[in-house]
């Protein structure tokens, strides 16, 4: 009889809850997958490493750009199988790899060696009708995770996005920065002397990342680092 009334519910719940107790199956999709030392690519930008030429300034792809952060720490490029639990936290529902992705990149040593005190884990944030649709958003959910991670330092979500935009990657990459411009807020906070730690899933172009960090520097923040789970490299956008 208990059995038959699971049967009945089971899918229910898979609809209108994200399949947290499938956490264990989902994950078994790892394997010997290891996430990308520092080193592997560009710290500015992101991008893979491909040729020489590359320091802390940037690599030849974007050594002449302005970054508004001082560092970028990434899990990996935006290829599989990354990008595939990627699409299945953002459109399967399956929260536990935004829970996953935080507790790697917790373990990055850059971020490991930040001092606690003085950090702030905050997302770019998502207009209210796509996380309605969605039910989450999968960079809080790893913001979240992040900050936990790293000994629980403070994870406030101190930006807001204040009109509906396109996703990005249905919008060619040259029309991307127009897009999100003017598409976020931050609310009435005071970062100075604060180093914080900006959250995303993918960074493409980074115009959702310079947008949210520029408003973080004008509220103080006294450094930022861009932390996504992956770059999509610019010949692949």
């Amino acid at each position: 009889m208990l059995q038959a009334v699971r049967d009945r519910l089971t899918p229910v719940v898979d609809v209108l809850l994200p399949r947290v107790a499938a956490e264990a199956e989902e994950l078994l999709a790892v394997g010997d997958w290891r996430p990308e030392s520092p080193g592997d690519y560009c710290p500015r930008c992101g991008e893979s490493k491909r040729d020489a030429g590359v320091s802390e300034r940037g690599c030849p792809l974007c050594v002449r750009e302005r970054w508004p952060w001082r560092e970028l720490v990434r899990l990996g490029a935006y290829v599989e199988p990354l990008n595939e639990w990627i699409h299945a936290m953002k459109f399967g529902g399956q929260w536990a790899w935004g829970r996953w992705f935080g507790q790697r990149l917790a373990e990055v040593e850059t971020l490991k060696q930040l001092d606690a005190s003085r950090l702030l884990v905050c997302s770019t944030p998502m207009h209210w009708r796509r996380r309605w649709g969605r039910g989450f958003n999968q960079a809080q959910v790893i913001a979240a995770s992040l900050a936990k991670n790293l000994g629980g330092v403070r994870h406030v979500e101190v930006l807001r996005r204040v009109r509906p935009t396109a996703p990005q990657t249905s919008v060619h990459w040259r029309d991307r920065p127009a897009n999100v411009r003017a598409a976020f807020a931050l609310e009435a906070v005071d970062l100075a002397g604060l180093d914080v730690l900006l959250v995303d899933d993918v960074k493409t172009t980074g115009s959702t990342l310079r947008g949210c960090a520029k408003l973080l520097h004008d509220a103080g923040a006294a450094s930022i680092t861009a932390v996504v789970v992956a770059v999509a490299d610019r010949h692949k956008i």
